[in-house]
């Protein structure tokens, strides 16, 4: 997500800008400064989507956003057994409203999902520090085997945004990796055969490893050619590595 782009869809009731720090399952890195720049020009509040790389990674309060949701329940909490996001504000007016309206319309969470959570956050550091070099010795493994089409792994000197993850993120690249295999479905059940060992999962951030198909689960509603639009193919694959 660029901000030139962006810039062009702004409209004059604009009054927010949203954006994810990492997209999934593309693997994209948005160009946070440069579209914080764009949304204090127009006045526009900046929300940033961390949750694909995690305070861990990147802190986009540093980098001129406004206001940070992450979904706890994905790395944080690490075990898929809770339900759970937080979202966070520069501005204290800001916070009184968020605080407000999650009050009001019931928003809150159970005490045991945030228990759960602290529980989680106790072994985070160490947990996200081996997914994160698993995921990239994983993404060269990858790269390396026939039939592969693409890696998309934010480390890997390949990606497109390789020199801006590397600016923003210090290093640390998160330990997610996208893939597309060549080949239609029939491929695609192959390859899932084949990583039996590996949960499928629609969700991410666990402990363990665990394989999705957009296609076939959270893009499917979507026709073959609007998939394709956003960079994902029959053959395209997302990992959570763990």
């Amino acid at each position: 997500c660029d901000a030139a782009s962006l810039e062009a869809a702004i409209q004059p009731h604009t009054r927010m800008v949203m954006i994810e720090a990492v997209s999934n399952p593309t693997l994209r890195v948005a160009d946070v400064a440069g579209i914080a720049a764009l949304a204090a020009r127009h006045n526009l509040i900046l929300v940033v989507d961390n949750t694909f790389t995690t305070p861990a990674v990147f802190r986009p309060f540093d980098h001129g956003a406004d206001i940070i949701i992450h979904s706890v329940t994905k790395f944080l909490a690490g075990h898929s057994d809770v339900t759970l996001g937080y979202v966070a504000a520069r501005d204290p007016e800001h916070r009184t409203a968020i605080y407000d309206a999650a009050v009001t319309w019931g928003m809150t969470p159970s005490p045991f999902d945030c228990w759960l959570a602290e529980r989680g956050l106790h072994s985070f550091e160490v947990r996200f520090a081996a997914a994160q070099a698993n995921a990239a010795a994983i993404a060269d493994g990858l790269a390396g085997l026939p039939g592969m089409r693409q890696v998309l792994y934010p480390g890997r000197a390949d990606h497109p945004d390789h020199a801006l993850a590397a600016s923003l993120f210090d290093g640390a690249f998160g330990n997610m990796v996208s893939f597309e295999i060549e080949g239609g479905r029939a491929e695609v059940n192959r390859f899932i055969e084949a990583a039996g060992q590996i949960p499928f999962a629609p969700t991410l951030g666990d402990v363990a490893t665990t394989l999705s198909h957009p296609a076939s689960s959270s893009h499917r509603a979507l026709s073959a050619d609007a998939r394709a639009a956003l960079g994902m193919s029959e053959g395209f694959f997302r990992l959570s590595v763990g």
